[in-house]
């Protein structure tokens, strides 16, 4: 009882609504490791199911008790109870192609998040149909969304995924590398505290529409680095970053390989802004932009 009590307070109510995903070996005795880091100075403590009967307490990110073996060929939900500051997948090799789904986010004070590399995932459950087990509550306190879902099989994204999430600063490589087709609007109108979008969307070549509007309330970023590289299939057009005025860097931010790209409409002039931002590679090979030809050589 006394575990329970210490989990409870210190998990914000994750012994009601766990953290779950599930895993699918095939060979047996097959070890695994669950990606648990501190953040920031915290550090987790949990109880941890491990769907085969077999449980432990986690009191630390170097426990060895994070290491479990699997015995038989299976699939397995892991359920993780009490404080859980970082789950971070970080495309480990050895782990990454185990996980099929996530199941629950649960409430396990999350500050950072990703199945980065995780190419079986291939969707992010609706908050509607997590409901009666926390919905997107438990992501209140996220702040790091670096790598979240890319590289992994993912191809679409739930409208309001970082609507629970206000203090969310970072979305570096959030969906890089997948083959979603669209970008929700008002994806990101309720992180005002978000500050980097490096990469969030390279390299997605199947994505073709973009609201104009998707930055409008994230008045503090600084970078745009890579945002859109080679996402050549975009026909919806560029960003003006009309309200992004902090940015300091949008280098290769719709950066193409090639001229064979659907690039179009109007190249926001943010080479005139003071101070300059660093622009290099900014619109390399967006040759269908009306404004390409009078970018300065420095943004192209």
């Amino acid at each position: 009882m006394g575990i329970f009590r210490r989990l409870t307070s210190s998990g914000e109510g994750s012994a009601l609504f766990p953290f779950k995903v599930t895993i699918t070996t095939t060979t047996a005795n097959r070890a695994f490791r669950l990606p648990i880091f501190d953040y920031e100075g915290l550090t987790p403590n949990f109880v941890v199911d491990w769907g085969d009967g077999s449980s432990d307490v986690i009191t630390s990110s170097s426990d060895i008790a994070l290491t479990h073996n699997y015995v038989s060929i299976g699939s397995y939900t892991i359920s993780i109870s009490g404080f859980m500051p970082a789950f971070t997948v970080n495309n480990s090799v050895s782990n990454r192609g185990l996980y099929t789904s996530i199941v629950q986010f649960g409430i396990n004070g999350l500050r950072r998040l990703n199945f980065q590399g995780c190419n079986l995932l291939t969707s992010i459950p609706s908050s509607a149909s997590l409901s009666a087990v926390g919905g997107y509550d438990g992501l209140d306190e996220m702040i790091d969304w670096t790598g979240f879902m890319s590289r992994t099989g993912l191809t679409s994204i739930p409208s309001d995924m970082f609507n629970f999430s206000p203090n969310a600063q970072i979305f570096s490589s959030a969906f890089s590398f997948t083959q979603i087709t669209s970008v929700p609007s008002g994806l990101f109108n309720n992180v005002p505290l978000a500050t980097d979008f490096t990469s969030t969307f390279y390299g997605c070549v199947s994505l073709t529409t973009v609201p104009l509007t998707l930055f409008d309330l994230c008045p503090d970023v600084v970078n745009f680095s890579q945002t859109f590289r080679q996402c050549a299939a975009i026909t919806s057009g560029v960003i003006q970053f009309t309200f992004n005025t902090a940015v300091s860097t949008f280098q290769n931010v719709y950066y193409m390989a090639s001229t064979t790209n659907s690039i179009s409409g109007t190249a926001p002039t943010i080479w005139l802004r003071t101070p300059t931002p660093y622009g290099v590679g900014a619109f390399r090979n967006c040759t269908g932009l009306t404004n390409f030809a009078s970018i300065p050589s420095t943004f192209k």
